[in-house]
């Protein structure tokens, strides 16, 4: 059984053509500098669902599983900086990033973290 990180963001207004092509460009670097392809999935996002016409950005990333914590360590702050990114790049939303039931916490200077606790 494997983990993943999920991302969703919601907001009245949908995503506008730069944003999307921000979010575009973020997600094609990092997965093209994924070193861990062998071993994990690369970043994922899930078409939109008209009948969700408030959810601008959705998706899953499933963490590598392997006998090395650190792999799964390194995608994890690997994915977490690509929402950061991803998340500076959409003018405004209500974000929920969480691995499995752990959520994210956002700092304005760092970006997305896990919890330390």
């Amino acid at each position: 059984m494997g983990v993943s990180i999920y991302y969703t963001c919601e907001r009245a207004q949908k995503l506008t053509s730069s944003e999307e092509q921000a979010i575009t460009t973020i997600i094609d670097q990092y997965n093209a500098e994924f070193t861990l392809k062998d071993v994990g999935e690369t970043f994922y996002i899930y078409d939109f669902d008209e009948t969700e016409p408030t959810v601008i950005f959705s998706g899953s990333t499933k963490l590598p599983l392997s006998d090395d914590f650190e792999d799964t360590l390194d995608a994890l702050l690997y994915w977490l900086a690509c929402l950061t990114e991803i998340r500076r790049s959409i003018a405004d939303g209500d974000w929920r990033v969480h691995l499995d039931d752990t959520d994210a916490i956002w700092d304005e200077e760092s970006g997305w973290e896990m919890p330390v606790n």
